[in-house]
């Protein structure tokens, strides 16, 4: 599911656009971010089917979303790239299967990328953090 993840970030962060909390970009209401919105479930999609995230955290029940959001706090805020990795139960995987999984999502963000037109690129932000969530825990 590719998901807004205003409603669920932890409460540590602050989300906004440009910094400035009162234009947040709503994707799946602004017709110039289709294109990403199918991107990103695909994806999650093609993911989930190979079973890479079920080999990730050792189970079936498990789900995730990418989102593009802003990470910090007011005018201090980046632009990110949230993972959100959803499990029925806690799991334990070393650093290393977990950088690996991110850059994979990553590169696939970035190949997709690429068809993207400049205004959502500007729009979305250049040089991204990228933020990991498991069960709504930053890793």
């Amino acid at each position: 599911m590719v998901e807004n993840l205003l409603q669920s970030d932890p409460p540590t962060k602050t989300v906004g656009y440009s910094g400035v909390m009162a234009k947040r970009i709503k994707m799946d209401e602004d017709e110039r971010f289709s294109g990403v919105l199918a991107d990103l479930e695909s994806i999650r999609q093609d993911i989930l089917e190979s079973g890479r995230l079920a080999e990730l955290t050792g189970t079936e029940d498990c789900d995730f979303a990418v989102a593009f959001d802003r990470y910090g706090r007011g005018n201090t805020a980046e632009p990110a790239i949230f993972i959100k990795i959803q499990s029925g139960g806690d799991f334990d995987v070393d650093d290393g299967r977990l950088d690996d999984f991110e850059d994979f999502v990553v590169s696939r963000i970035s190949d997709a990328s690429l068809e993207w037109t400049m205004e959502v690129k500007e729009l979305l932000g250049d040089d991204r953090l990228v933020v990991l969530l498991i069960n709504g825990e930053e890793c």
